[in-house]
């Protein structure tokens, strides 16, 4: 039968077992929330970082943008200057061409006109005259050849123009910087949260461990020695006639029922006699 003091041991220790399973999840709960700001404190600090540094870098980006633009504009404007200059300097050979090709036929319509005027006839003036146009068309072709001569190098010149501003743009491209991208920052990730499932198990647990304790702390009934399982119900043994009163085996692991053996004996005046049979029937 559970007592007073057993049912409150049992109590106070299911109680006391149940509050540690609720700290205990009360503790992984903080810490987890701990836990959480921490790393959301850190993923803020690492976001604010990168957005900094990518910042940066597109300013670095666009400067270097501006002055390779800066740099296509001078090399096209100065790529420009020397075409001109080579267009120039052709024309001024075109123009210097013509003017010698017009003194040319200046003085072949002079070598005519001198031997017209010379009075001369017959195949001899002809001649004279053949004289002037031949050397004409000689001088002519001359120039036409100095002017081809000039026509090649001024491709050549453009041609170079065209290299050394190409050249110019691929140098001014190899400082450019290349567009930054910016920097991934991954989301935190702490894990699952706590269960309440492991404290409504301690708690269980705890419960049990109450009612166990409280049940192995709990007094013997009154029809039992003690837990030994005995009935004592038997061990008003016989009355023993030389103090006067009842033979009371205590501590005795076996029924008393065998001591109720005849202790006429006794009556009669023999007090060993009764006790004998009662030994003897007992074994």
């Amino acid at each position: 039968m559970c007592d007073p003091v057993s049912i409150g041991v049992g109590v106070v220790t299911a109680g006391l077992g149940s509050l540690q399973s609720i700290a205990g999840y009360q503790q992984q709960q903080a810490q987890y929330a701990y836990q959480q700001q921490a790393e959301q404190y850190q993923y803020q600090v690492a976001q604010a970082n990168a957005t900094a540094q990518y910042n940066q870098e597109m300013a670095a980006y666009h400067a270097s943008q501006e002055a390779y633009n800066s740099q296509i504009e001078a090399n096209a404007a100065a790529a420009n200057r020397a075409y001109q200059y080579e267009q120039l300097q052709l024309k001024g050979e075109y123009d210097k061409a013509r003017q010698q090709a017009q003194q040319l036929m200046v003085a072949k319509l002079k070598a005519q006109g001198t031997a017209l005027a010379s009075g001369r006839t017959g195949k001899s003036v002809a001649l004279l005259a053949s004289d002037a146009e031949r050397e004409y068309g000689r001088d002519l072709a001359a120039l036409g050849t100095n002017l081809g001569y000039v026509r090649d190098a001024y491709s050549l010149q453009t041609e170079q123009i065209e290299i050394e501003a190409k050249s110019a743009n691929a140098q001014a491209a190899a400082r450019r910087m290349i567009e930054p991208i910016k920097g991934f920052v991954a989301q935190p990730y702490s894990g699952p949260a706590p269960s309440a499932a492991g404290m409504v198990l301690g708690i269980g647990q705890s419960i049990l461990s109450g009612v166990t304790t409280g049940i192995s702390l709990a007094s013997p009934s009154a029809g039992t020695t003690g837990g030994f399982g005995i009935d004592k119900t038997g061990l008003q043994g016989p009355t023993n006639p030389l103090a006067g009163g009842p033979i009371t085996p205590g501590g005795v692991g076996g029924s008393a029922k065998g001591f109720t053996g005849s202790l006429s004996g006794a009556k009669a005046g023999n007090p060993l006699k009764g006790i004998g049979s009662i030994k003897k029937k007992y074994y």
